[in-house]
C-alpha cells in the first residue's frame, strides 16, 4: 500500500467524523431535550480533539515531543524525573528509554519508519505494537490504544447520538420509514458502515 492510501484511509476517518459533525452541526439548534443537546455538543467537543494524523506520524509526534522534553536517561540519582509520567508502568522508567536512547533501537525504529511509509493503518498497528512490546515501551502501547479507540469509540457514539436526533426529529410514525429509506442506512453507508 502506497503512502497515499494510508493517508487516504485516515481521511476517510475524518470525512466520517465530519459527516456526523455537519449533521449535528445542523440539527443541534433543533433539539429542545437538553440532556441529548448536552449530548450532541460534547460529541462535537470530542470530535473536534481528535487527531487528525496517522497513528505513525501520532505516535512519532509522541516520541519526539518526550525527547525534546526530558531526558529519558537518569542524570541524576532520581532519574525518574527525567521521564514523562506516560512512561511511569514501563520497566526502563527512570534508568534509561531504549526507544530514544539506544543507538540501535533508533536505527530499528528509522527503518521501520521507513517501511511503514507505504503500509496500511493496519499494519503499522501491528509493527508498532510489536516494536513497542519488544522494547517493553508502555508509553507507545497505550498511546496505540488511545488513538484506535478515539476514533472507534467516537464514531460509535456519533452513529447512535444520530439515530437519537433522527428519531427526536421525526414524528414517531415515520421513525421505521425514515430508518429504512433515508435515515441511518443510508447515512451509514455514505459513512463506509453497514
Amino acid at each position: 500500500m502506497r503512502p497515499t492510501n494510508r493517508a487516504e484511509e485516515a481521511q476517510q476517518r475524518r470525512k466520517r467524523i465530519d459527516r456526523l459533525y455537519e449533521h449535528f452541526d445542523d440539527v443541534v439548534g433543533l433539539i429542545n431535550d437538553s440532556d441529548l443537546q448536552d449530548d450532541v455538543l460534547d460529541w462535537m467537543d470530542d470530535a473536534d480533539e481528535v487527531p487528525a494524523t496517522s497513528l505513525l506520524t501520532h505516535v512519532e509526534t509522541l516520541l519526539a515531543n518526550f525527547e525534546t522534553e526530558f531526558e529519558m536517561y537518569a542524570v541524576d540519582v532520581d532519574g525518574t524525573s527525567h521521564f514523562p509520567d506516560d512512561c511511569r508502568d514501563c520497566e526502563h522508567y527512570g534508568i534509561a528509554c531504549p526507544v530514544l536512547t539506544n543507538r540501535y533501537e533508533k536505527i530499528e525504529r528509522e527503518r521501520l519508519h521507513e517501511r511503514l511509509q507505504s503500509a496500511s493503518e493496519d499494519e503499522v498497528k501491528r509493527e508498532l505494537r510489536r516494536y513497542a512490546g519488544r522494547n517493553g515501551c508502555k508509553a507507545m502501547l497505550a498511546e496505540i490504544d488511545e488513538w484506535e479507540g478515539d476514533y472507534r469509540d467516537l464514531l460509535e457514539r456519533g452513529r447512535k447520538l444520530r439515530r437519537e436526533t433522527f428519531h427526536f426529529l421525526r414524528p414517531a410514525e415515520e421513525y421505521e420509514y425514515a430508518d429504512e429509506t433515508v435515515g441511518e442506512a443510508t447515512a451509514d453507508t455514505t459513512e463506509g458502515h453497514s
